[in-house]
C-alpha cells in the first residue's frame, strides 16, 4: 500500500532536514518504504512524503515513533490501494 502524507511545515529547512531523518530511521525500525520527500505540485500543501507500507496499521506503528513537531502546522494522508482490473494476475 502505497500512503502519501502531505503536510506544510512552518519551520527552517535545517528543522525539516532533521524531522526527515526521524521518519526515515522509524521506516528502518518498522520495515516501511521510505521513498522520499517531494514537494507537492498542489498548492494546498507545502511538501509530499511518500511510503510503502503493508497496511494502515504498519504505517501507524512506523509514525508512532516520530512525534508530529509543531512546524508541521498540519496533514493529511492518502492511501493508494492497488486494484486488479479484469482479467489481470495480482503481482507478487
Amino acid at each position: 500500500m502505497k500512503i502519501l502524507l502531505y503536510f506544510d511545515w512552518a519551520g527552517s529547512r535545517k528543522e525539516l532536514k532533521e524531522h526527515d531523518k526521524r521518519m526515515q530511521k522509524a521506516c528502518e525500525e518498522t520495515g516501511v518504504q521510505y521513498m522520499g520527500i517531494h514537494g507537492s505540485m498542489n498548492q494546498k500543501w507545502n511538501y509530499c512524503w511518500l511510503f510503502d507500507a503493508r497496511s494502515y496499521d504498519h504505517f501507524m506503528e512506523m509514525t508512532a515513533k516520530v512525534p508530529r513537531p509543531p512546524q508541521m502546522t498540519h496533514y493529511v494522508t492518502e492511501h493508494l490501494i492497488p486494484v486488479l482490473l479484469p482479467n489481470e494476475q495480482p503481482s507478487l
